[in-house]
């Protein structure tokens, strides 16, 4: 394998990797908050969306 493309796909597999963490953390910080903060959360037309289409809304019973 060429060293360019070996470095492409590293850094790719890099990116996907701290995505998967940023995404893990923003679900244990979710976790730790109080339901009724979540629930004003996704009653905010900006970020319930958001939550809603990664499934938040329905865990949390809103």
């Amino acid at each position: 394998m060429k060293e360019a493309l070996r470095e492409k796909i590293l850094s790719y597999n890099r990116a996907v990797a701290a995505n998967a963490d940023k995404a893990e953390d923003l679900m244990t910080i979710l976790g730790a908050l109080p339901p009724g903060q979540v629930k004003n959360l996704l009653k905010n037309e900006t970020i319930g969306p958001i939550l809603r289409k990664y499934g938040i809304a329905e865990e949390t019973g809103g």
